[in-house]
């Protein structure tokens, strides 16, 4: 058995059912993205993602349950957001309105 114990956590939502929703939605491979803000990183004073990180998805029990891999990270305006991201967020959106 492999050890991801030295991987970092990647946490979707508080634990409960939108966590829930959302790690069902990476299993099943409808969520192969995420958004977050910038200001968000600079408030925790962060380094922005890069690609090729690799993270444990935990479930609301903070068990692992899946590895992700960045593959691609852009900053772009809420504006510029299109079809595509909002749709593979995975959270049934079908429109960036929504």
């Amino acid at each position: 058995m492999t050890d991801f114990s030295s991987l970092p956590i990647c946490e979707f939502a508080f634990p409960g059912p939108l966590r829930d929703q959302l790690v069902a939605a990476v299993l099943d491979g409808s969520k192969t993205s995420t958004t977050a803000t910038l200001i968000e990183y600079e408030i925790e004073q962060e380094e922005l993602p890069s690609v090729g990180l690799q993270e444990v998805v935990v479930d609301s029990a903070g068990k692992g349950v899946a590895i992700i891999e960045m593959t691609e990270v852009r900053q772009a305006r809420l504006a510029e957001v299109d079809l595509a991201h909002a749709v593979d967020e995975g959270e049934g959106f079908t429109t960036v309105a929504q």
